[in-house]
């Protein structure tokens, strides 16, 4: 049964925010913020994208498990900034949840929407050339069906998740109508989108999604406003869509991120500053934390057993 959780919109000021999706689950063994294995196997792929190859990284289930077993998977998308440091490395937090999803036995692939398109960080540009409900949505896509193609991969749970721009992406996927999506080609479980923008969803009259999503934002977030997704969640819970928007209080933008300090940074563009420019990113530890638990158990309602 959905236990409906109810935040202070006193608080806030903020209409209708709610957690949907707090029940436990049984016969699972999902862990919730136990530290990712180390011993979880990593390989670099290639698959072909609408466009060309889509390279990734993919993150499978730790050594023991049974050969012939097929495992959940979620795809991953990642932020603006993309997957990798400038020393070329994956950042902090797109390891922490790949590793941490395969540590819950899911074959976990993030996908390189950037790199594999030759282009660097895109947070500081304003006119962007790729873009979540068009080629990114087919990026997703793509990945889905490279996915669903493996022998390991169990096609009925598969999931997809984003951050940012890759969360606003997530938006984009769960349409009916959404780019990429096959009338004959396998289907995503369910979605979860930390910290998208929600004002596009928000404008389109018919926006529909087409399976469960969870969105998942800081109330500090200075630089994609939360305040959007309570008010489209509100609006589609209305209308009998399975869709929560859980909010955090105090976390800014990339609040899940380990170990990263809350800094300023002034050049990104930023259409909800007034001078277009600067936004606060940066961890927020309890909010981390609870993020994970209620990632944890979205995944375990949602998934067929």
């Amino acid at each position: 049964m959905r236990r409906i959780i109810w935040l202070d919109v006193r608080a806030v000021l903020l209409c209708v925010l709610c957690s949907l999706y707090t029940g436990c689950a049984t016969g699972t063994d999902l862990r919730s913020v136990s530290p990712p294995d180390t011993t979880i196997r990593q390989e670099a792929v290639q698959f072909p994208g609408v466009d060309g190859l889509l390279k990734g990284e993919l993150f499978l289930p730790v050594r023991g498990s049974a050969v012939a077993a097929r495992h959940p998977a979620v795809v991953l998308m990642h932020g603006c900034g993309g997957m990798y440091t400038n020393r070329g490395r994956l950042t902090e937090r797109h390891r922490d949840w790949a590793q941490r999803f395969a540590t819950w036995g899911f074959v976990a692939l993030l996908v390189d929407s950037l790199g594999s398109r030759g282009l660097g960080s895109l947070c500081e540009l304003q006119k962007r050339p790729i873009q979540p409900w068009e080629e990114r949505t087919r990026d997703a896509y793509a990945t889905l069906d490279y996915l669903a193609a493996r022998p390991d991969v169990d096609r009925q749970n598969v999931f997809v998740m984003g951050w940012s721009h890759g969360g606003s992406t997530v938006l984009g996927v769960v349409r009916a109508d959404a780019p990429g999506l096959r009338g004959d080609g396998p289907r995503f479980k369910a979605a979860i989108a930390y910290y998208p923008g929600c004002e596009r969803p928000l404008r389109a009259q018919h926006y529909r999604p087409t399976i469960p999503l969870l969105m998942q934002h800081g109330m500090a977030d200075d630089w994609v406003p939360a305040t959007p997704c309570a008010a489209l969640a509100s609006r589609l819970q209305g209308q009998g869509f399975a869709v929560a928007t859980i909010l955090y209080p105090e976390a800014h933008h990339g609040f899940d991120t380990p170990g990263s300090p809350v800094r300023f940074l002034p050049r990104v563009y930023n259409p909800a500053s007034p001078g277009g420019r600067g936004a606060h990113v940066g961890t927020n530890e309890p909010a981390r934390l609870k993020a994970i638990e209620d990632t944890r158990r979205f995944v375990e309602r949602y998934m067929t057993r």
